[in-house]
């Protein structure tokens, strides 16, 4: 595209502001795709950038992480994408996020959408897909096949060991319950609402409790069957979750992977100064044994490992959505409103007002 253009973007143009925005649209460089976006994800991670000015760098911001859409050029490096091909991005923080009529990425973190996928659905589940593998192999150093089918299997030892994921039925959670299940491992402990039990059930989890319940953590050692957990993933991050896994987390060498913001205080009161978010777990509320790891995921560096950086998004996640190995989570569309930006207020709203439910919010760009 001819420099000097410009294209509609939404996000927040000041505290607390959603508003329209012109993005410069530019080429892309020889080793990126350039998309026009059908499709834009917000993330848990938006939410808390819209209310509570969290990890916001200045104005105006871009939202979202997810886009989908059609390639309308791509550059020079690129030998598997073409113009006209249905693809979705896991997009960064910085100029280039998800809430804009067109997107650039680097094609390593572009995906292709199989047939009869939808690309909303691949939207909204780009980044907590990512997020789920990343956390499995560099948090907690568990192995992961490199290809689909797996050309191995675990070892038995390896396979039996108990892992726990608090708060399945988030977006993070879900995903890492789907690649566990497909790498092999046979004790997936969970825990969710009753209401999306049935659902991780069906993602490949081994035993599934009801965090509410006051006996969770008796009936998760019992799962456990005298096994040590010694890896636990907490995507909710509230006092309550972390002082909760600290029953069952215990054993030194164990490691506890934390999706930050972590939440301070009483969660419903956050927006009214009740509560705050935090990027390191300050050591005089951290509930946890003396040995146990506590480890801060960093999703945004999974490009580290170039295996991972080479077939993740290229080949690994196709092939999950083509065998239907990886179930997408359920998408809300924003499609209710006539501006794009009031798409993106509606899907705000269904964050805030805590009616997603175990969805995710899409703004359709299509109008």
């Amino acid at each position: 595209m001819a420099s000097g253009k410009t294209h509609l973007g939404v996000g927040l143009v000041e505290k607390g502001v959603l508003g329209e925005v012109q993005v410069p649209t530019r080429s892309p460089g020889p080793d990126e795709v350039l998309l026009k976006v059908d499709y834009a994800a917000l993330s848990s991670a938006d939410g808390h950038a819209i209310d509570d000015n969290f990890f916001v760098q200045g104005f105006p911001q871009i939202v979202g992480l997810g886009a989908a859409g059609k390639v309308i050029e791509v550059g020079s490096n690129v030998d598997w994408i073409k113009e006209g091909d249905s693809v979705a991005a896991f997009t960064q923080p910085g100029a280039d996020r998800a809430t804009q009529r067109y997107v650039i990425a680097p094609s390593s973190r572009i995906t292709k959408i199989p047939s009869g996928i939808s690309p909303a659905e691949v939207a909204g589940l780009i980044d907590n897909f990512v997020c789920g593998w990343h956390t499995i192999s560099s948090s907690f150093g568990l192995p992961l096949p490199t290809a689909v089918p797996p050309s191995t299997s675990l070892d038995p030892a390896v396979a039996s060991a108990p892992i726990l994921v608090w708060g399945a039925g988030t977006g993070a959670g879900s995903y890492m319950v789907q690649a566990l299940h497909f790498a092999g491992y046979k004790n997936i402990i969970a825990t969710a609402s009753s209401r999306s039990k049935p659902t991780i059930v069906s993602y490949g989890a081994t035993h599934v409790f009801d965090y509410n319940d006051p006996d969770v953590a008796t009936r998760i050692l019992k799962a456990a069957g005298g096994m040590p957990i010694k890896y636990a993933l907490d995507p909710v991050c509230t006092q309550d979750s972390l002082a909760n896994i600290s029953k069952v987390v215990t054993t030194t060498g164990s490691k506890v992977a934390l999706l930050i913001p972590i939440k301070l205080g009483h969660l419903k009161s956050l927006h009214e100064g009740g509560a705050h978010l935090v990027i390191e777990l300050p050591a005089d509320v951290n509930p946890f044994a003396k040995g146990v790891e506590i480890v801060i995921t960093k999703t945004f560096e999974w490009e580290a490992n170039e295996q991972w950086k080479r077939s993740l998004l290229k080949d690994i996640l196709p092939a999950l959505l083509s065998s239907s190995q990886i179930k997408p989570q359920e998408v809300r569309l924003a499609d209710k409103e006539a501006t794009v930006l009031g798409r993106l207020k509606e899907a705000h709203r269904l964050m805030k007002d805590n009616e997603l439910r175990g969805s995710k919010a899409v703004v359709d760009f299509n109008i």
